[in-house]
């Protein structure tokens, strides 16, 4: 029991850490940054790492074509979160946002997937989302002289948000099954935990800038659960997770290298 609950805490301590520090980062330098980072696995990532610890490959690959279906719903959130952020409180941005993910990761549950499937939803949902959105990615904010910096409580409670949604995943993750487990995996809970903290701070126009630009790199997310799904089998896990995390970091450089350079009017992430 002793092992069981120090293997617990090390999995929380590990996967709050790596949000912390992606989340910091993203404060500290700007919206295409920030969208970049906050849209890596940093919350899913840890928790396939220990997934793939505990469970034979089968598990894991059907919980990551799952997931790469269920990203599909990430997409969605995103886009509604965009288009409602402008003038609005937190409340009725994200309660929207958070409802279209889960009325879309029902449905998404309800079928049986393949990776050409999956691949099919996510470009059908992140090419409508890309389109819609593409007016809040050209918003040009007004420099201030102050950026956002992260509070220690702001921390605290990103670091204890993901710790609690990675161990409480892996602790039913059998009774769930590998579909049901890859889908709640895919629950943006980075994303949902820097809206929270940022939204009051900074504003529904940066927010909406941050959440369109997150689009574009959430979607390269899905492309590395689909990597995972097709590799695990035949290469095993530490290598399909290697493999996984090189394909997310090569989109990450090829997504950061095609951004427009900011105007000299342009800032990072500004606060109010």
């Amino acid at each position: 029991m002793t092992v069981i609950w120090v293997a617990a805490l090390v999995r929380a301590l590990i996967s709050g850490t790596v949000v912390v520090l992606a989340s910091v980062l993203a404060e500290i330098l700007g919206p295409v940054w920030g969208a970049l980072i906050v849209s890596l696995p940093v919350s899913a990532g840890p928790a396939y790492v220990f997934m793939a610890l505990e469970h034979e490959t089968d598990f894991v690959a059907g919980a990551a074509l799952n997931g790469f279906a269920a990203n599909a719903a990430t997409g969605l959130f995103l886009t509604v979160y965009t288009l409602r952020a402008a003038g609005r409180g937190l409340v009725a941005v994200l309660g929207p946002a958070t409802l279209a993910w889960l009325v879309a990761a029902l449905a998404i549950s309800t079928l049986s997937w393949t990776p050409l499937t999956a691949l099919l939803l996510n470009v059908l949902v992140y090419g409508a989302g890309i389109i819609s959105t593409r007016i809040a990615v050209r918003t040009t904010l007004v420099r201030s002289p102050l950026v956002a910096r992260p509070r220690p409580l702001d921390l605290l409670v990103r670091a204890a948000a993901v710790a609690l949604f990675v161990t409480l995943l892996l602790a039913v993750s059998s009774a769930l099954g590998p579909a049901r487990t890859g889908i709640i995996a895919a629950f943006p809970v980075t994303l949902t935990s820097t809206f929270v903290i940022l939204h009051r701070r900074l504003g529904g126009a940066a927010m909406a800038r941050l959440a369109s630009i997150a689009i574009r790199g959430v979607f390269g997310f899905g492309l590395t659960l689909l990597t995972l799904h097709l590799t695990v089998r035949s290469l095993g896990a530490a290598y399909a997770l290697s493999t996984a995390l090189l394909v997310s970091l090569i989109y990450s450089a090829g997504f950061l290298a095609l951004q427009p350079r900011p105007n000299a009017k342009e800032t990072s992430v500004v606060t109010r």
